[in-house]
This record gives C-alpha cells, structure tokens and sequence, in this order.
C-alpha cells in the first residue's frame, strides 16, 4: 500500500510542476507579445515623425535660394538627415509585410496620401481606431 502513496505524491507532484511551467509559459507569451506591440509603437512613431521631418525639410528647401546645380545634392541630403530611410529598414525585421509596403510607398510614391495610408495600416496593426476621429 506504501507504493499507491507514493505513486499519487509523484502524480501530484508532476501536475503541479506541469501547471505551474503551463502558467509561466502563458505569461512569458502574454509579456512578449505586450513588449513586441511597444517595439512596433515606438518604431511606427519614430519612422512618421522621421516622415514628417522629411516634409518640412524638403518644403524649406524648395525656398531656399541655392544654385540649380547644388538643388540635387541639397535635396539628397535634406531627404536622407531625419533617418526614415533607415528606420524603414527596421520596420522590415517587425512589421507586417503590409507595414512594409506601406512604408516603401511612402517614400516613393505621393507622399501625404501613401504616408496617411500608413498611419492607417499602422493603426489597425496596434488595434486603434481605423481613424482617429472615428470613435
């Protein structure tokens, strides 16, 4: 009879330590995912701000009185400085292919509509409203 104690000690045991490794693995899944919407957050926010710089950048120098031949390079430079390009290249590593596309055409396509297309899709990745004035 000492073994039926025995043996449902260990059945115990071995459920209460399954339990408890189901529960961390649960929790460890739930934090995880929690930490991987504020990475995309945070690079979603870095990358439009960085869009935005771009804008006003390239709005002032389109004002700025410089040389036809220095325009290129100036435009060049003022496009590449707030880091969107780069940024753009992380989005590749954590966002959803349709962040990424999204992002491409918002660099290379009509840049206020492809940029609020993002915003849009970004939204909708972090579980926001489709817009913000729709509540």
């Amino acid at each position: 009879m000492e073994w039926i104690s025995l043996a449902s000690t260990a059945l115990g045991a071995g459920i209460g330590i399954g339990s408890t490794l189901l529960v961390d693995r649960v929790r460890w899944r739930r934090e995880r995912a929690g930490h991987d919407l504020d990475v995309r957050r945070q690079m979603y926010a870095d990358y439009t701000a960085a869009l935005s710089r771009i804008r006003t950048a390239l709005n002032e120098c389109a004002q700025e009185d410089i040389p036809a031949a220095e325009r290129p390079r100036r435009v060049r430079e003022v496009f590449l400085t707030p880091g969107a390009y780069e940024i753009r290249h992380q989005l590749t590593i954590v966002a959803p292919p349709e962040i990424v596309e999204a992002a491409r055409s918002g660099l290379e396509g009509r840049f206020d509509a492809a940029v609020a297309e993002l915003r849009t899709v970004m939204r909708l990745d972090l579980g926001a409203a489709k817009s913000i004035t729709a509540r």
